[in-house]
């Protein structure tokens, strides 16, 4: 039986004594590590503030097609602002893509919103008016720094317990690069997502830090078994205080692979009525944090010691993301999506 990532009480985080904080960091090295994933409970995100996003995002979504036209992602951007309609954005390119498939039709079954550091100049944020949304902006302002706070935390205590100084990583990101990310999975036919022609997301890592996800209770998150790899264990699913921590590309990067990505995929709920012909709608809500821009995301000298050389090439982390970008984004098809929307 295949194991079960790691519930850690984060608690410990700000209110603990030295050696608790201690004893937490060293299970989530070791739950990142073993697994790429870990869950939090008591973390420092308010539940109000979680829940008052949900309620926003979903608001969003509902918005007549005009209002959400006028903020449409351009894909051929280095990073995603504002909304991406449903099948823009054919992640199977990620991780999937074996080279023999000329030309694939592989999308996903999703639309979805981005948006980043109130104060980003290089990538401004793509706002629905006020009047269209009230209080949205200011919503998910208020959860990009909560989660920020949370996660600057998690990446101090990831350095000390892999025995560097503590700002080893979050010196590297001020969040002017980190994103919001809210998916909106349609309702779907089941056997649309059993041709394989159409997922709600194909397996892929993240490519920053880390990424937080605040599950939905409709299942559909998947993380890979490493016992087994190419399968993948249903997230399950145990009240709405949880947030899902993945190990993403830049933390396998930088640690020269010490710590590797956790490779995940969104499909129909594990616990879904085998009799039923539609897949439910679904949400999700990701914080993903990435280094500055400037950074460079090729290994640290900390992780390339003796005779080991770096598996990595230097890139800055623009240079990385905007590379990342170009694959699951193959072709301009921006229109043909909003035709079909």
């Amino acid at each position: 039986m295949a194991k079960t990532i790691p519930v850690l009480d984060a608690a410990y985080l700000s209110n603990g004594t030295a050696q608790q904080r201690a004893e937490f960091s060293a299970k989530f090295l070791e739950a990142l590590t073993e697994f790429g994933f870990c869950k939090l409970v008591n973390h420092s995100v308010p539940l109000p503030v979680v829940e008052d996003t949900f309620s926003k995002i979903k608001s969003f979504f509902k918005l007549p097609f005009a209002e959400k036209k006028d903020i449409i992602n351009d894909p051929q951007k280095g990073q995603q602002r504002g909304w991406s309609p449903p099948g823009e954005e054919k992640t199977w390119w990620l991780e999937s893509n074996t080279g023999d498939v000329e030309s694939p039709k592989f999308s996903d079954n999703k639309e979805s919103f981005d948006c980043g550091h109130p104060d980003d100049k290089h990538f401004p944020n793509r706002w629905p008016t006020e009047e269209a949304l009230p209080g949205y902006q200011k919503t998910m302002d208020q959860f990009f720094f909560d989660c920020g706070d949370l996660c600057s935390n998690l990446l101090e205590v990831l350095a000390s317990a892999m025995g560097h100084e503590s700002k080893l990583f979050s010196s590297k990101c001020t969040h002017e690069a980190t994103t919001i990310r809210i998916n909106h999975f349609p309702p779907v036919k089941r056997e649309t997502l059993e041709t394989g022609q159409v997922s709600r997301i194909w397996p892929h890592n993240d490519f920053g830090i880390i990424s937080l996800v605040f599950p939905d209770r409709t299942g559909g998150l998947e993380y890979e078994d490493r016992e087994k790899p190419g399968s993948f264990i249903p997230m399950p699913y145990n009240g709405d205080d949880e947030v899902v921590v993945i190990a993403s590309e830049t933390i396998q990067r930088w640690t020269n692979g010490s710590v590797r990505a956790g490779l995940h995929r969104v499909t129909k709920p594990h616990e879904m009525d085998p009799n039923a012909d539609m897949v439910p709608e679904r949400w999700s809500l990701v914080y993903f944090v990435k280094a500055d821009r400037h950074v460079n995301v090729g290994p640290l000298k900390e992780f390339v010691t003796g005779e080991e050389k770096p598996m990595y090439e230097d890139l800055t982390a623009l240079e990385y993301q905007a590379m990342r970008n170009a694959v699951h984004y193959p072709e301009p098809e921006q229109m043909e999506a909003i035709a079909a929307y």
